[in-house]
């Protein structure tokens, strides 16, 4: 199978207004001559490391005072969750920090008892979102079971990188709804390490996005060295077509409902935000700015170079979709624990 990746679109819906005098100028005495630090709740060198760096190129530029835009990796040990909380509670709430986590950690709040009160995502300050994710699981060509159907009967070892990450929720969903005998291995620290992992035989498989492949083990695809079998969407992935989504195997409604939920991290994937008090005038500024660098040409030029794909969402949206998964039914969030192992 060959796989295309070069779709960079959405821009031209993005308005990007003029801000007020007054706010522009308390915000530009805010960033001018300062760093503006992105912290992101993942490791180096995967997509969520590509997708920051390729914004934080451009961003600064387009915020009144035009600040330097640091990235600072987390990690993505425990599914980055730490940074998730450190955003939360002890970052300034003056706009000098930014920050992008997991997307399951958006879900994670109500489905990970471990998360509950650690943090709220609808009081966080959505800036936008720069696209959409859909997580895979796959195995590696040594594998004992080459499909759903052979690890059903044969345990196979997938790395992860903690149990709030997509490398863990969507093989344990997997487990549940079919009866696959995945076994994970928490521990690892992003795409890259669970490359490392798989190449020297520690794991058998592993998940995250699909794009971190693409971009960082293009070979793994050339050389059928990994092979995915199912992907988190509610609908399938273009770039992997044959491969079906989680809510295809569920068995009911009340399942359906469940992986709804689940996959509704999917908007989340690569989305910036502010932590919770941030000033309207900031946010507001923030938002605009994040608006005109996915409308920049030389934005633009470089995720065509890099091959990324660009599926804009401002900051009011994300505000509106957060507030829905926090207000989830019961009988969903309880069933989506139980198809992730959570209780």
């Amino acid at each position: 199978m060959r796989y295309s990746f070069a779709h960079v679109f959405g821009f031209a819906s993005l308005a990007v207004f003029a801000a007020l005098p007054a706010q522009a100028q308390g915000v530009e005495s805010l960033y001018v001559g300062k760093t503006v630090t992105l912290l992101v709740g993942a490791g180096a060198g995967g997509s969520y490391d590509i997708y920051a760096h390729a914004l934080a190129n451009h961003l600064g530029k387009h915020i009144p005072g035009a600040p330097q835009i640091l990235v600072k990796l987390g990690g993505g040990v425990g599914g980055g969750v730490a940074t998730a909380i450190q955003l939360e509670h002890s970052s300034p709430r003056d706009g000098a920090v930014i920050g992008m986590v997991q997307q399951t950690n958006v879900t994670g709040q109500l489905t990970e008892s471990a998360m509950a009160g650690k943090y709220d995502v609808s009081k966080w300050r959505w800036i936008g979102g720069m696209a959409s994710l859909r997580n895979f699981l796959g195995v590696w060509f040594t594998a004992p079971a080459q499909s759903l159907d052979e690890a059903k009967t044969k345990e196979v070892i997938i790395g992860a990188t903690g149990r709030n990450s997509p490398t863990y929720t969507v093989p344990a969903a997997v487990n549940e709804l079919i009866g696959t005998k995945f076994k994970m291995v928490l521990g690892y620290n992003g795409a890259a390490d669970l490359n490392l992992a798989m190449e020297r035989g520690e794991i058998q498989g592993r998940g995250a996005s699909w794009i971190s492949v693409v971009l960082q083990a293009p070979q793994y695809i050339s050389g059928a060295k990994l092979k995915p079998l199912v992907v988190d969407g509610l609908t399938r992935d273009p770039l992997l077509p044959d491969v079906p989504t989680l809510l295809e195997l569920a068995n009911n409604d009340q399942q359906r409902a469940a992986v709804r939920l689940i996959s509704a991290s999917a908007d989340f994937a690569r989305a910036f935000f502010a932590p919770p008090g941030v000033p309207d005038a900031r946010v507001e500024a923030l938002r605009k700015a994040f608006d005109a660098t996915l409308n920049d040409p030389d934005f633009v030029a470089e995720a065509a170079k890099l091959q990324l794909t660009i599926e804009a969402r401002g900051g009011v949206e994300l505000d509106r979709l957060a507030a829905q998964v926090i207000a989830s039914p019961p009988d969903a969030v309880q069933m989506a624990k139980t198809l992730l192992g959570s209780e």
